[in-house]
């Protein structure tokens, strides 16, 4: 009965997507609607049975997130004196412009990677681990994880020229290549609290490990962006623009510190030194990964000024970057298409974006994008079916709700 019941919520769910996918979606409000629905029902289209028996505690993560973000602003202002109050009495002015910085950019993400790491913890750590301290020391691992975000980020806004960021004007804006400098001084606050609350545990060396691990292999995917982009007058000819180069950017540039790293951080804190279950979760996590930087990257394409009223952020055409639609598009171009694509990508001119814009719609990126999405689901509910018993499968069916069905939903 659940089989059968399973099966015909599968075909309804295809046949509804085959309509709207008919449609131009660029005009059509419902088909939008349609998706923010989906955001909370993510697809397990495999067992009822499992869904059943998941969907309670997974939600509950999902619905306790905007909790959990709160609990880390109520600790935001002890963890900015814990990182200024007590240093450079000797420069007051670097003390005072070291809270200005951290105050301007830590504090304003989603977040959504500091409470994946509080959400992993709860999952994985047994019951008497499960105390109010442990708690407390989990969401200052997180918000070590913001802090080095905000470094990532600052370095993405100058190398980028990214006048807004976090709606707001970025530092490098408003004060010059002094903000290279600022990111370096953010960046030692991450081990300078660290040290702090963790170097009497066992686990304090791992945990600097994980951290300077993930932190080296981001760093790297960064400059694997650089080196594929047409904007750095290297890669002209698309040889580059290959699906095992994007797989490889998205794996150092997205997979190790958005996913795997705040995994890795809670299973460390949590006591569990298991490298087959390791290497199990990371392998899940970089498949999770993959769906959310190919939507990332199919958004853009659709231009998010479109989408959710926001302009002028959306370059990934005129810096010539290495992704999902330029990579597929290439695949599947005629002759005559790759000569145009060749001619107008990379460039920083209205007419020639719309024109690679034009080849994507002939090429149907978006029919491509949707067949992905579905088989990447029904794939990634398979494999959660069959993870080992040290994993718990709600974490990545949390993973999946929260961060890969964001297609069409507002943020």
């Amino acid at each position: 009965m659940f089989y059968i019941l399973s099966r015909y919520i599968n075909l309804c769910e295809r046949n509804t997507q085959k309509i709207f996918n008919s449609i131009n979606i660029r005009k059509n409000l419902l088909w939008w609607k349609y998706q923010e629905s989906r955001y909370f029902s993510y697809k397990i289209n495999t067992s009822l049975k499992f869904h059943t028996y998941l969907s309670n505690n997974v939600q509950e993560y999902v619905n306790s997130f905007k909790d959990e973000r709160n609990e880390l602003m109520a600790m935001w202002p002890d963890i900015l004196r814990e990182l200024t109050d007590k240093d450079n009495e000797e420069l007051p002015d670097v003390k005072k412009w070291t809270k200005k910085i951290l105050e301007y950019y830590v504090p304003k993400g989603e977040k959504r990677r500091s409470v994946s790491l509080i959400v992993a913890y709860k999952l994985l750590a047994s019951q008497d681990q499960l105390t109010e301290k442990n708690i407390h020391l989990t969401r200052i691992l997180a918000w070590n994880v913001e802090i080095m975000q905000a470094f990532h980020i600052m370095i993405d806004d100058i190398l980028d020229n990214v006048n807004i960021g976090r709606n707001q004007p970025t530092c490098h804006v408003k004060i010059g290549l002094g903000a290279i400098n600022d990111s370096l001084i953010m960046k030692t606050c991450t081990y300078k609290l660290i040290r702090k609350y963790f170097k009497s545990k066992n686990c304090y060396t791992d945990i600097v490990d994980i951290l300077l691990k993930y932190h080296t292999k981001t760093v790297h995917g960064k400059c694997l962006n650089i080196l594929t982009s047409i904007d750095s007058g290297k890669n002209a000819n698309f040889k580059v623009f290959s699906m095992d180069q994007y797989n490889h950017l998205i794996k150092h540039k997205t997979s190790y510190f958005s996913f795997i790293l705040p995994f890795s951080l809670a299973m460390r804190f949590a006591g569990i030194i298991d490298l087959e279950m390791h290497r199990e979760a990371e392998k899940i996590l970089t498949k999770i990964s993959h769906l959310f930087q190919v939507q990332n990257d199919f958004l853009n394409y659709y231009s998010k000024e479109e989408i959710e009223g926001k302009s002028g952020i959306q370059t990934d055409i005129q810096k010539g970057k290495c992704t999902w639609p330029i990579v597929i598009a290439l695949e599947r171009a005629t002759a005559e298409q790759k000569r145009i694509l060749k001619e107008c990508y990379g460039v920083a001119d209205e007419e020639k974006v719309k024109r690679v814009k034009e080849i994507y719609d002939k090429i149907d990126i978006s029919n491509i994008y949707f067949n992905y999405e579905e088989e990447t689901h029904n794939l990634l509910n398979t494999y959660i079916q069959q993870l080992s018993s040290k994993l718990p499968p709600e974490y990545f069916l949390y993973l999946l709700a929260t961060s890969c069905s964001k297609v069409g939903r507002k943020h």
